[in-house]
C-alpha cells in the first residue's frame, strides 16, 4: 500500500464519512477490518459500490460475497462509472448464501476454511485484496455468541495479510448484544453515514484511552448512532450510576423527560433483585463472566416489567471505578405467550386425560351393567360375581392412580438417602421376584446420596420401576440398580433383562392409559414421571429389544 496515498484514522476521537475510508489506500499495520452496521438499502448499496470501484481503479483483487441480484445491480452502476467489461468481470463475486452455508447451522470452522483458501488463492496473484461481504446465517437459529466469535476468528486469519474487508450486517437483524460482540471482531465500525474506530477491538496495541470520564463521554458520543439504532435498552453505568441510555432505555422505563443521568440504577431494579446484582458485580470485578440472566424491573410509573439481561465490561480505569453497559430485553411478551402456550396444553392434555378415563371406565362399567341385568333376571352364574369384583378392582385402581397423580407436592419435604430408599425397596420386591426366578441386585449403591423428596413418593415411584421390571422378565434374569451422586446430581439406575421395547413403544412411554400389559392402565409410569418432575428431575428411558431396558432417574443433590 501507497502509504503517501494513505489516510491514517488512528483510536482517537476522529470520525470521517464512509466514502472518504473507503476511496483511500488506509494507512493501516495490521490490514482493515470493517464492520458496517447498515440500516439503508440505498446507502448500503452507495458505500459497496464505492468500495468496489476504488478496488477496480487501484487494480486490486476484489472479491464480493453477496446475493446474485445485488450483484448485477452493483455490476450495471459500474458501467454507469464508465468502467469496462473486462474491468467489471475480474471482480471475484461468490454467493453469499453459498459461502456462508445458510441451508445449515452456522458452523464457523467450515467458513474459516473457505476464508483462508479465498485469501491464499489471491494473495498469489501478488495483489493488494479487497473483500465484501454481507454475512449470512440460518434465521431461525440464534448465532448470538457464534457469529461473534466467527469474526474474531476471521480477524487474526486475515491480520497478516492487511487486507482490506467490510462485513457488513442488518442493524434490524442483530441485538444489541451481538453488535457488541461483533465489534470485538473489527478494527472498525461503521454506519450509513459514519466510520470511527473500535473501541471494543481486541488488540491490546490499540486499546482506546479510557482513564478519564471526559474521555469516555467522548467515545460514547462516537457510538450513540450505533446504540441509538438498537432494538434493545442499553444503559451504560458506573458504579451503579447511569451514565448513558438509548431512546429503548427511556421507553422500557418510561422516563418521559425525566433526565437519568447520574441516577441509581438501583431504584429501577426490584428490590428483591438487589442481592443478585450485588454479587453478579462481584464476579465481573474478578473478571468471571456472567451469563443472561431473567429479572424484574420497576419503571418510573411503578410498573413492574420482566425482562432478560446482559452485562459486560465497558471499561476498567486506573481508579477501580468499574463500567459496565447492560443491555436490557422485555419479555413480558414472551412470558404472556409462553403462559398461553402452557395453559393451551394443559387444556389439550386435559381434553385427552379425560377423553381416555372415561373410554377406559367405561369397559368395566359396561360389563358391571351387563351382569347385573342378568342379576336382575335371576339368570347370573355364581362366577361373575368374581368378574364384577375384578372390574370394580380395575376402576379403583384408575381411580387411586389419578388421585396420586392429581396431588400437588407433599408438603413434608425432608433429605432423604435415595440409596437406602432404593436398596428397602429392593428387599421389599426380592421375595416377589424369586417367584418368578428374578434376582434384584443391589450393591452398586453408593451411601450418602441425598436428594430433596418425600419419602414415600419416592418409594412408590422406585416400586413402580422394579415391578415392571420383574414383569417384562418372563424366564427369569437379573435386575441391577445402582445409586451414584457426583455431587450435583443423584443418577439412580434400574435395568432389567427383559423383552424390551420397539422405538415406537419408547416415544409412547409416560402416556396415560397406554401400557404393552394386557390389564395395564399406563398411569403407573404417569405418575413416576410427574412425582419426579416435582423435584426437578428427570427419567431417561433406554431399551434394546430382546435385551432388557434401563430407566435412568436423575435429581438434583440435596446439599447443592
Amino acid at each position: 500500500m501507497n502509504k503517501n496515498e494513505g489516510l491514517s484514522l488512528e483510536r482517537t476521537n476522529d470520525r470521517v464519512h464512509p466514502k472518504v475510508a473507503l476511496t483511500q489506500n488506509m494507512e493501516v499495520t495490521s490490514g482493515a477490518h470493517f464492520l458496517y452496521l447498515y440500516e439503508d438499502e440505498k446507502k448500503y448499496l452507495d458505500n459497496a459500490c464505492t468500495f468496489l470501484a476504488k478496488g477496480l481503479e487501484l487494480n486490486h483483487a476484489v472479491i464480493l460475497l453477496e446475493s446474485p441480484d445485488m450483484y448485477e445491480e452493483m455490476k450495471h452502476r459500474l458501467y454507469k462509472k464508465r468502467f469496462s467489461s473486462s474491468q467489471i468481470e475480474a471482480i471475484v463475486f461468490t454467493d453469499h448464501r453459498t459461502f456462508y452455508g445458510t441451508h445449515q447451522s452456522f458452523d464457523i470452522e467450515t467458513v474459516l476454511e473457505n476464508v483462508q483458501e479465498t485469501v491464499h488463492f489471491y494473495k498469489q496473484a501478488g495483489k493488494p485484496i479487497r473483500i465484501w461481504s454481507k454475512v449470512l446465517w440460518h434465521q431461525s437459529t440464534d448465532h448470538t455468541n457464534e457469529i461473534p466469535l466467527y469474526e474474531q476468528k476471521s480477524d487474526e486469519l486475515l491480520k497478516p495479510f492487511q487486507i482490506f474487508c467490510v462485513c457488513s450486517y442488518s442493524s434490524k437483524e442483530i441485538s444489541a448484544n451481538m453488535a457488541i460482540g461483533l465489534m470485538k471482531g473489527h478494527s472498525y465500525v461503521m454506519t450509513d453515514d459514519e466510520l470511527m474506530a473500535s473501541m471494543y477491538y481486541q488488540n491490546d496495541l490499540h486499546m482506546p484511552s479510557l482513564f478519564i470520564e471526559e474521555n469516555l463521554k467522548e467515545k460514547m458520543h462516537h457510538y450513540q448512532n450505533v446504540i441509538e439504532k438498537m432494538p434493545d435498552a442499553v444503559l451504560i453505568v458506573r458504579k451503579f450510576h447511569i451514565l448513558y441510555w438509548n431512546k429503548m432505555a427511556k421507553e422500557l422505563l418510561e422516563c418521559g423527560a425525566y433526565d437519568l443521568t447520574s441516577k441509581s440504577v438501583m431504584r429501577f431494579f426490584h428490590p428483591d433483585e438487589h442481592p443478585l446484582i450485588q454479587a453478579r458485580a462481584q464476579k465481573m470485578e474478578r473478571n468471571e463472566q456472567v451469563p443472561l440472566v431473567e429479572m424484574k424491573m420497576v419503571t418510573l410509573t411503578g410498573r413492574i416489567v420482566d425482562i432478560e439481561l446482559a452485562v459486560f465490561p465497558f471499561s476498567h480505569d486506573m481508579l477501580n471505578d468499574f463500567t459496565v453497559i447492560l443491555i436490557i430485553r422485555s419479555i413480558d411478551d414472551r412470558k404472556a405467550n409462553r403462559q398461553l402456550t402452557i395453559k393451551a396444553e394443559k387444556l389439550s392434555l386435559a381434553g385427552q386425560l379425560a377423553a381416555s378415563i372415561a373410554h377406559e371406565i367405561r369397559n368395566p362399567l359396561t360389563s358391571i351393567k351387563g351382569f347385573m341385568k342378568l342379576a336382575q333376571e335371576d339368570v347370573m352364574h355364581e362366577a361373575y360375581y368374581t368378574i364384577i369384583e375384578d372390574e370394580i378392582d380395575r376402576i379403583e385402581t384408575i381411580a387411586s392412580e389419578l388421585m396420586v397423580l392429581g396431588k400437588p407436592v407433599s408438603l413434608e419435604i425432608e433429605v432423604c438417602d435415595a440409596g437406602k430408599m432404593v436398596r428397602d425397596v429392593c428387599i421389599l420386591l426380592q421375595p416377589q421376584a424369586v417367584m418368578r426366578k428374578i434376582d434384584i441386585q443391589y450393591k452398586a449403591i453408593e451411601p450418602a446420596c441425598f436428594i430433596r423428596c418425600n419419602a414415600g413418593q419416592m418409594k412408590q415411584v422406585f416400586i413402580n420401576l422394579i415391578k415392571n421390571a420383574t414383569e417384562a422378565m418372563d424366564n427369569g434374569g437379573v435386575i441391577r440398580t445402582s445409586v451414584q451422586s457426583d455431587g450435583e446430581t443423584v443418577r439412580i439406575l434400574i435395568a432389567d433383562e427383559g423383552k424390551g421395547m420397539p422405538e415406537h413403544v419408547l416415544r409412547k412411554i409416560g402416556e396415560p392409559f397406554y401400557s404393552t400389559k394386557e390389564d395395564g392402565t399406563g398411569l403407573g409410569l404417569m405418575v413416576c414421571f410427574t412425582i419426579v418432575e416435582q423435584y426437578n428431575g428427570t427419567i431417561k428411558v433406554e431399551s434394546v429389544v430382546n435385551e432388557g431396558t434401563t430407566f435412568t432417574i436423575e435429581l438434583p443433590s440435596a446439599y447443592t
